[in-house]
């Protein structure tokens, strides 16, 4: 729910921020007369190239931030669909997952916690690909699905820096096939 406000909020600054950028660009036009031919061309052509520019990088969030493994809310399952709820806790530096071991085709509801300190549980496939995340907080639990579509050995992150051993805090999750 906070997510959702957080990113109206933005949304609305982002806004604020490119009618400003724009105002600044017309309101440069106005003043180009006092300068010579050249110059007010090379004006007119940066504010050109920063509209290309502010054009494309729209263009590059759209079609990847819907890529990205983060889970705004939990998808709904189907009835009578089996959920197997694991408990998640995060401590410097080592995760404690239980269980730790499930079959292709299982859903699991990682409930995330931390006893000291905010880690990032990032949940990698067998290749390495980061297929799901959230934030592990001391006092909260978030709680994240995942499906397993593919046998393998699936690797937890942390991706939130935690201390000097950081580096080390990782772990392993079993898939078999049924």
């Amino acid at each position: 729910m906070i997510q959702e406000v957080v990113w109206s909020i933005s949304i609305v600054l982002m806004g604020i921020l490119a009618a400003l950028f724009i105002w600044v660009a017309v309101g440069a036009d106005a003043a180009l007369v006092n300068y010579g031919p050249v110059i007010a061309s090379a004006y007119r052509l940066r504010t050109w190239l920063f509209g290309l520019a502010v054009i494309i990088l729209i263009a590059a969030n759209y079609d990847t931030i819907g890529k990205l493994p983060y889970v705004s809310s939990l998808p709904a399952m189907p009835a009578g669909a089996a959920i197997q709820p694991v408990e998640v806790v995060a401590e410097q530096w080592d995760w404690s997952i239980k269980p730790n071991a499930f079959h292709v085709g299982q859903t699991a509801e990682f409930r995330v916690t931390s006893k000291d300190v905010n880690h990032g549980f990032a949940l990698y496939d067998p290749e390495m690909h980061i297929v799901a995340q959230v934030q592990a907080m001391p006092g909260y639990t978030n709680v994240l699905r995942y499906t397993f579509n593919e046998p393998g050995v699936f690797h937890v992150l942390c991706l939130e820096y935690c201390g000097v051993a950081h580096h080390q805090m990782n772990t392993e999750i079993k898939v078999t096939a049924q």
